[in-house]
């Protein structure tokens, strides 16, 4: 016969071990693979995903060899990875010469002459940026909200992450 003490010890444990698991199941990343969107896609918008994702973990690293050589400071433009860090700069799939003709927002800076990722660095002596795509302008990537498809790294100089104010002003 098990104790009472034992079976509280056990409800115990199975609590933690199910608290653990929600935690764990809540803490997981947005991937925009799963989501039914992605899913209607057509072949050819996915495999532009897939590049974007690629460019985006290329220039992320890029900027961090950069960052490790100038003193936590990454690059006023992406031009500055090159020929170094990069022996070119990728560019978007999703870039057009219209989108290229646009006048930037928010402050990025344009690379590959607008057919490449828009840049923004973050407050001088902080290793922050966002890498963002031109991206499809209708498909949600984060959640049920249409978000930019970009890489944010770093605290700003107002403690808010543009992207995320961004977010909340159009809500």
């Amino acid at each position: 016969m098990i104790s009472k003490r034992i079976k509280v010890h056990m409800k115990r444990l199975i609590f933690l071990l199910l608290l653990t698991g929600l935690l764990a199941e809540a803490e997981e990343r947005y991937s925009f693979r799963a989501s039914e969107a992605y899913a209607r896609l057509s072949t050819a918008d996915k495999q532009r995903l897939e590049q974007v994702h690629r460019d985006l973990v290329l220039l992320w690293g890029a900027l961090e060899m950069y960052a490790d050589d100038h003193d936590e400071d990454p690059p006023t433009t992406l031009d500055e990875l090159v020929p170094k860090y990069l022996a070119e700069l990728p560019s978007d799939p999703f870039a057009t010469q219209q989108t290229a003709s646009e006048e930037p927002t928010y402050s990025y800076t344009p690379s590959r002459n607008g057919l490449g990722y828009r840049y923004k660095k973050g407050a001088p002596g902080n290793r922050a940026w966002i890498i963002r795509s031109v991206g499809l302008p209708d498909f949600p990537y984060r959640g049920e909200r249409n978000i930019s498809l970009h890489v944010c790294k770093g605290t700003w100089l107002s403690g808010i992450n543009p992207a995320v104010s961004k977010r909340k002003a159009s809500e």
